[in-house]
């Protein structure tokens, strides 16, 4: 069985290196970037199971990448990491 591809975007370097370290250790091939920009355009040149986002990065925000991936790629998993705590940006994860 292949490994499970996930796509980290995470704006935090020390937060960024610790998640992608457990990741790894736990089997995923993980590729961390730095904000929504540069992790959009590595979407768009590879293939991944899954993302990862934080919502709050510089560039592009983790709700626009995901609209973005969704946009083109509709069953791609995605997960929100976030410390907004308001409905409406928890509704906004979901939509």
């Amino acid at each position: 069985m292949s490994q499970i591809s996930i796509l980290l975007a995470e704006d935090d370097n020390s937060l960024g290196m610790i998640l992608k370290a457990f990741l790894d250790a736990k089997g995923f091939s993980t590729t961390l970037c730095p904000n929504g920009q540069e992790a959009l355009d590595c979407f768009n040149s590879n293939e991944f199971d899954m993302c990862l986002f934080d919502v709050m990065m510089p560039v592009m925000d983790g709700f626009t990448l995901a609209k973005q991936i969704k946009s083109t790629h509709p069953s791609t998993p995605i997960i929100f990491l976030t410390a907004k705590k308001e409905q409406e940006d928890i509704l906004e994860g979901f939509r």
